[in-house]
């Protein structure tokens, strides 16, 4: 009997010590949650290097005319890979809306996707894209090795590839152009750069 107790006793005082040990780690979340910047539109490390000149690419719209992708011209574009199947593709495309008709004197937003033409008509419907440049097919995604979604790319009037990566929110959208002011290739990569030691030369 006396085992019982003494068993019992040590196990609550276990369990005691393991809320407190809980609690010490909920706070450390809350401290690095407090800390982290808001994350900017994740870079993948594949295909040509931002501010590279982009991969020049020339395909045909649903329409069948040709639109050119990474040449000089009078506007940026904004590439926006998506897919009838991607939830979060189709959640962004208020944000790419809107952005499209803000920025519309200086930047051109060109849809690409690719897979069944009736479902992408579906889409073009739903979310009343009919008068947007939307390119189906493959020959840009291969160009630009895009492996996931929703996927953007930005590229300047000289056919600069700016910044790219996934997008998940408008705040990943956001970033891409804050990047492209900032010099940097993703909002990370600025903010990093941010935290780096800064060398002092002392003069005499």
């Amino acid at each position: 009997m006396e085992g019982l107790i003494v068993s019992n006793v040590l196990l609550w005082c276990l369990l005691l010590a393991l809320a407190f040990v809980v609690m010490g780690l909920v706070r450390q979340i809350g401290i690095l949650h407090s800390r982290l910047a808001p994350a900017g539109a994740l870079m993948v490390d594949k295909g040509v290097a931002v501010n590279e000149p982009a991969p020049k690419v020339t395909a045909a719209d649903r329409n069948g005319q040709p639109v050119n992708f990474g040449y000089a011209g009078k506007k940026s574009q904004l590439l926006f890979f998506l897919s009838p199947t991607c939830p979060i593709c189709k959640s962004l495309l208020p944000a790419i809306k809107s952005i499209a008709r803000d920025q519309a004197d200086r930047l051109d937003v060109i849809y690409v996707s690719d897979g069944d033409m009736d479902a992408q008509q579906a889409l073009i419907r739903e979310h009343k894209l009919e008068n947007a440049t939307y390119v189906v097919g493959p020959e840009v995604g291969m160009t630009y090795q895009i492996g996931k979604l929703p996927y953007a790319a930005l590229i300047d009037q000289a056919g600069i590839l700016r910044s790219k990566g996934l997008v998940n929110s408008r705040e990943h959208l956001d970033s891409l152009f804050e990047a492209e002011h900032l010099g940097s290739a993703t909002l990370q990569q600025y903010l990093h750069g941010q935290t780096q030691p800064h060398s002092h030369t002392h003069s005499h």
